[in-house]
């Protein structure tokens, strides 16, 4: 499990430690006249990795606050619904329901059966589920507890036609499948590259 615990490869650790004694020798040049730079060339390698512009992303401390930071940018109105699926991440599926509970909104978790046959089938139950409150699609890419790939290229399409933002939790993604973040489309993806 890389996602909680788990071991650092030798040479991440190695240049992990790098960076911390680069910091260690003039913390005031490095947070103070390096760090904006050094970011900025970070953000223009992931996005590069990613297939988006470097001005699209925005770091976050891990894809849960990323999906915090949307939901709390959602203005919601009593009895409008976020529609999710059971298979969605802990944190995330605990964030949407306090959330949509403070505006008097519904999290709605759609039923995806398991074992899943054909991708369409996903995207079925997931568009079953809407209705004229829904206001957006929240979904993994590759979900926590199944590593199950949901189609999030056809989701965010149907999202879009429908008027319905697309969030699309991406915790379990890149690096184990290929991301390009233009293509896909998605209005918003919380995502890492430890995992």
């Amino acid at each position: 499990n890389h996602g909680s615990f788990g071991a650092t490869p030798e040479p991440v650790f190695t240049e992990y430690q790098r960076w911390q004694r680069e910091l260690e020798r003039q913390p005031v040049a490095f947070l103070g006249r390096n760090a904006d730079r050094l970011l900025d060339e970070a953000r223009a390698k992931m996005a590069a990795f990613v297939g988006c512009d470097a001005d699209a992303l925005a770091f976050n401390p891990n894809p849960t606050t990323g999906v915090n930071v949307v939901a709390r940018s959602l203005h919601l109105q009593p009895g409008d619904e976020i529609l999710g699926t059971d298979l969605e991440y802990g944190a995330c599926d605990r964030t949407w329901e306090w959330f949509t509970a403070k505006q008097g909104a519904h999290y709605v978790r759609a039923h995806i059966p398991l074992p899943v046959t054909n991708p369409e089938a996903v995207v079925e139950a997931i568009f079953a589920e809407v209705t004229p409150r829904t206001r957006a699609i929240f979904v993994s890419h590759v979900t926590s507890g199944t590593a199950l790939r949901l189609p999030v290229e056809e989701i965010t399409r149907r999202a879009h036609t429908l008027g319905l933002l697309s969030i699309i939790d991406g915790a379990h993604a890149a690096g184990q499948i290929a991301v390009n973040l233009r293509e896909l489309g998605a209005d918003f993806y919380a995502g890492t590259f430890h995992k």
